[in-house]
């Protein structure tokens, strides 16, 4: 695992693109078990100048065979899976561009949005970070699950009493109606999601990259953009830079009940670092609540996708049973 680099300050007046390869664009690819998607996010980037970096968590299905034959992709091999946040380290850590994207292997981009996002980087040296917009198969943006606010106990608790469904328009957890800036393509937003996330080198710096205890994945990308926040660096979101994103590989590969473990205990880990011990056990107390609600509900229409009433209510009623007994140290 990599070591913290050192950071040194960093100031929002720098505009240009300090290192020594200024002129390119590295690209981070974390990899783990992702078959053939990976080949087409590689195929994808043919068209731009670009250094490419394939970080690979100990895959065992293959996915890299096809690099053999790919001479623009350097690849680091982990001996097993350290997380994303880690990968992502030793990713930038050992790339020479500046700025760094750092894109999932379950994401093809656009031709042109690369450089949109960098140029949006290279315009404005107040922004720090800046996400593309991730789209469906049919084109339509992923609002939804890619563009939400900082995580808050009023949202915590609004999504684990189901009342997003009631309140849409809620100031908690709505998405981007408090982004978008009239007339324009590149909106201030909280936390684009890793999945397509571009950063300043200096920045990367500044910070010592992600926090790599968010394992094996979650949480890492909302947390690096909270530091950036803290720093006085801006993060956004460039409508105009288009990504298509199949998303769900990490859940089906990892399995559901596995996932919402990892998932909320990450969540408890970001409320504790940010907002203290006090805050993380009253999310722990709304998640295990919202847990056992979701049981229940289950026994009428299961909760979880594809899962009988049974075994969707035995899902929560487990994972309710197991968060109530994490410690918050």
């Amino acid at each position: 695992m990599p070591t913290t680099a050192e950071t040194r300050v960093f100031s929002s007046g720098i505009s240009g693109f300090l290192n020594r390869n200024a002129a390119m664009i590295s690209i981070v690819i974390v990899n783990w078990n992702s078959g053939r998607l990976l080949e087409r996010c590689i195929r994808s980037l043919a068209s731009e100048k670009c250094e490419i970096l394939v970080v690979d968590n100990a895959s065992q299905d293959g996915s890299l065979d096809f690099l053999e034959s790919e001479a623009r992709a350097t690849v680091l091999r982990n001996a097993d899976n350290p997380g994303f946040g880690a990968a992502g380290n030793l990713g930038w850590r050992n790339s020479g561009g500046n700025p760094v994207l750092f894109l999932n292997p379950d994401v093809e981009a656009f031709p042109g949005s690369i450089s949109a996002l960098a140029g949006v980087l290279q315009e404005n040296p107040e922004i720090w970070a800046a996400g593309g917009l991730l789209v469906d198969k049919d084109g339509q943006p992923q609002f939804d699950a890619y563009l939400k606010p900082f995580p808050s106990v009023a949202g915590v608790a609004v999504e684990m009493f189901f009342l997003e469904e009631l309140w849409p328009g809620n100031p908690w957890t709505r998405r981007d109606s408090a982004a978008r800036r009239e007339g324009s393509p590149v909106w201030a937003v909280d936390q684009p999601a890793a999945a397509c996330l571009m950063i300043r080198r200096e920045a990367l710096e500044a910070l010592g990259g992600f926090d790599e205890s968010f394992v094996p994945a979650w949480f890492e990308d909302v947390d690096l953009c909270k530091r950036i926040r803290n720093r006085g660096g801006r993060v956004a979101l460039h409508t105009g830079a288009r990504f298509l994103h199949q998303g769900g590989s990490s859940v089906a590969s990892i399995g559901y009940e596995t996932f919402v473990k990892i998932f909320r205990r990450n969540q408890i880990r970001y409320f504790e670092k940010h907002d203290g011990r006090g805050t993380a056990k009253r999310v722990r107390r709304l998640l295990v609540a919202g847990m056992f609600l979701r049981a229940s509900a289950s026994l009428v229409v299961p909760v979880v996708p594809g899962a009988t009433r049974i075994a969707s209510a035995k899902l929560f009623w487990q994972s309710a049973r197991e968060i109530s007994s994490w410690r918050i140290e």
